[in-house]
């Protein structure tokens, strides 16, 4: 499989948070995974966690908050 160099340079300030949207399989996970290695990602392809998160949103804050430091510290 040939892998393409992106143009995409994201460069979010300390405790920002940014979606990325695009057609499936560009490589936005790669991207994510690689840029941002130790960030949290919440996946809302993960029918659990997207329905979770519907009933009670607050949820996504409880998970970051019950984050180990060094996964808060790269929010």
């Amino acid at each position: 499989m040939k892998i393409f160099k992106r143009s995409l340079n994201i460069k979010l300030p300390r405790g920002q948070s940014a979606f990325l949207w695009g057609a499936r399989k560009t490589g936005k996970t790669t991207f994510l995974k690689q840029h941002f290695p130790d960030s949290m990602v919440f996946d809302f392809l993960d029918t659990d966690l997207y329905l979770e998160a519907v009933r009670r949103p607050s949820i996504i804050r409880e998970r970051i908050l019950a984050a180990p430091e060094r996964l808060q510290a790269s929010l």
